[in-house]
């Protein structure tokens, strides 16, 4: 037995306003539109590491990670990392500690990065948090797929320890909606207590 669908009629009255139910829709539509900026807006989370004396914001609880890596002079370093995406890309907070007598170099780091992006540099300011001092770049680069990102970095030299901030998105996705994520992100970062 099979059943079947009658289709809903509707007689409309003279002078019935015919607008009613599209201007509906359409106020409907903004109100999800808006309360879906709203939330993602207020999603992201503060994270804060306790170990590495900093907070930041994340658009999710970041995983955490160590790796272990070699200074030039092939002392180890370990570096610390934590790191989350948001569906268009991916931010991450890493530190390490210079051992005894080591010093950082803003350009040395500079074209570490380049150097393991295999990328191109795009831009480059010194910059400060508070009184640190630090650097932030721009860089172009390609995944193994061909994809091209946009990393934007920034690096702090605190006390001997290094902090370094990323935020890697697709290039057909930069503008301004993602240069401001990115600056969300930079702009949570705060380092505390580290003497």
């Amino acid at each position: 037995m099979s059943e079947s669908i009658e289709p809903v009629t509707r007689n409309f009255q003279p002078g019935e306003r015919l607008m009613k139910k599209p201007l509906t829709a359409l106020l409907l539509t903004l109100c999800v539109v808006v309360w879906t900026a709203a939330q993602t807006a207020v999603d992201w989370i503060t994270y804060t590491s306790v170990e590495g004396h900093y907070i930041a914001s994340f658009p999710q609880q970041p995983t955490l990670k160590s790796q272990d890596g070699a200074a030039s002079t092939g002392e180890k370093l370990t570096q610390f990392t934590a790191s989350s995406g948001d569906g268009h890309g991916g931010y991450m907070v890493a530190y390490f500690d210079l051992l005894g007598g080591m010093t950082f170099s803003f350009d040395k780091g500079r074209d570490g990065i380049i150097e393991r992006t295999q990328g191109a540099l795009l831009s480059e300011s010194p910059i400060a948090l508070g009184d640190v001092p630090g650097r932030q770049l721009a860089i172009e680069a390609k995944d193994e797929g061909g994809i091209v990102f946009i990393v934007r970095a920034r690096f702090y030299d605190v006390n001997k320890r290094i902090y370094l901030l990323q935020c890697i998105l697709p290039k057909k996705e930069d503008g301004p909606a993602i240069a401001a994520k990115c600056e969300k992100f930079f702009e949570s970062f705060k380092i505390q207590n580290r003497s």
